[in-house]
């Protein structure tokens, strides 16, 4: 098991130290057999020390297996994983997983045994991979990672007492309070005025959006077009499509006719963000483009090279220096993977509740809003409605540069 402090000061929890477990019983002892009488036969002796000899060997094999097994079967919870595995948006359970696979190493996490659904961030699957989970028995469930698909598998979440937990859903129709939806990201009222901020830093007035059409897309536009406009900006044109639609001619002429000085493109889905940049370069629009979270994948930058240079997206934050190292350490991948630190996050949160005696879905609930601590991708409080809502939130800029996401410094 790697060492914790690998992860440097900034990512040690800052909460109570679990319970100590319960010290073993001593090793039995054993004296050696007295001295047979004379004359007598040894054989019984001889046997009776052998028999003693097993003895001890039975008793301390069973002592070591209690205390190797038994302790940690007695406190193991199974948890559920609910994250597009395939599909147009597979990026995130990939990311979110080896997150979550360096978190159960780093921090000795064999408590928690994980199971894994393919919930492809579609709405209508999301809703029977939850029950497939519940199912499963899972007390709780990392995921899901899009916000169409977390809607629409929170009420059985609800109805069951199994708390979600979201690396990367942020959409604002999820800040309900004490309900079964927890996050370790802001809603997108946080990065919607976010990036408008950004965009009209750049000296841009007049802006066109792109979104998709699902409770993320129709949030984010929402909320960067009050941004927008408030800080004295335009959004000249608006255009929308259902999640992974990748025939768009006709909304990047609507996008064009509006004259933009600069191109806002909102999906969850990476094959719809794909096909906005590839096709709205190709239909002769010039102009910066910008981007959201979900679009930090090198599958853009693959399948759209030129049209995708210069394109800047904000992202979640990636992640402390030692905890992107260990990620190259442990995976030998030297681009960020999206979501893995706030998949990461959510593991050492259920572990610290798991430690602190939670075992149902609805004790895990009620111990997550007073666990606090300096996780790999943020400070880590839950507020009222089970989101981080840090006022010192910060966000993540990427520029595509010679085929390559790089980050962007920003003012402290």
């Amino acid at each position: 098991m790697v060492d914790r402090s690998q992860l440097g000061a900034q990512d040690q929890e800052i909460t109570s130290s679990p319970e100590q477990e319960e010290s073993p019983s001593p090793e039995p002892s054993f004296t050696s057999p007295s001295p047979p009488a004379p004359k007598k036969s040894r054989w019984p002796l001889v046997a009776g020390a052998m028999a003693a000899l097993l003895v001890a060997g039975v008793i301390g094999g069973l002592l070591y297996s209690r205390r190797t097994t038994d302790t940690p079967r007695a406190s193991r919870v199974k948890v559920g994983v609910m994250m597009a595995f395939s599909g147009g948006s597979s990026s995130m359970g990939y990311g979110a997983m080896k997150g979550i696979q360096l978190a159960k190493k780093q921090l000795g996490a064999e408590n928690i045994e994980i199971v894994q659904e393919d919930s492809r961030c579609d709405a209508k699957t999301a809703a029977e991979s939850i029950k497939k989970l519940i199912a499963m028995k899972v007390v709780a469930i990392i995921g899901e990672g899009c916000s169409s698909a977390s809607v629409a598998a929170l009420p059985a979440a609800n109805n069951a007492k199994i708390p979600m937990i979201s690396p990367s859903a942020s959409s604002p129709t999820l800040s309900i309070p004490n309900d079964y939806f927890f996050r370790t990201v802001p809603s997108d009222n946080y990065q919607g005025a976010f990036m408008a901020q950004t965009i009209y830093d750049e000296g841009i007035r007049n802006i066109a959006v792109f979104y998709t059409n699902e409770p993320y897309g129709s949030g984010m536009n929402a909320v960067f077009r009050e941004k927008f406009e408030a800080l004295g900006g335009k959004v000249v044109a608006t255009a929308t499509a259902e999640p992974d639609v990748i025939n768009l001619e006709s909304q990047i002429t609507q996008l064009k006719n509006g004259k933009p000085q600069a191109l806002f493109i909102a999906p969850n889905s990476v094959v719809t963000a794909t096909a906005v940049v590839k096709l709205a370069r190709e239909g002769g629009l010039t102009v910066p483009f910008f981007g959201a979270d979900i679009m930090y994948d090198n599958t853009i930058i693959s399948n759209a090279p030129a049209a995708s240079e210069g394109l800047t997206i904000t992202s979640f934050p990636t992640g402390s220096k030692s905890f992107k190292q260990a990620l190259v350490n442990e995976y030998q991948k030297t681009e960020q993977l999206y979501a893995a630190p706030q998949a990461y996050d959510i593991v050492h949160a259920l572990q610290i509740a798991i430690q602190r005696g939670a075992r149902t879905g609805e004790e895990i609930k009620n111990a997550l809003p007073d666990i606090k601590f300096q996780g790999v991708s943020g400070k880590i409080a839950f507020d009222q409605n089970g989101e981080i809502s840090d006022k010192n939130y910060k966000y993540d800029l990427f520029q595509v540069k010679d085929k390559t996401f790089t980050l962007l410094p920003q003012g402290q």
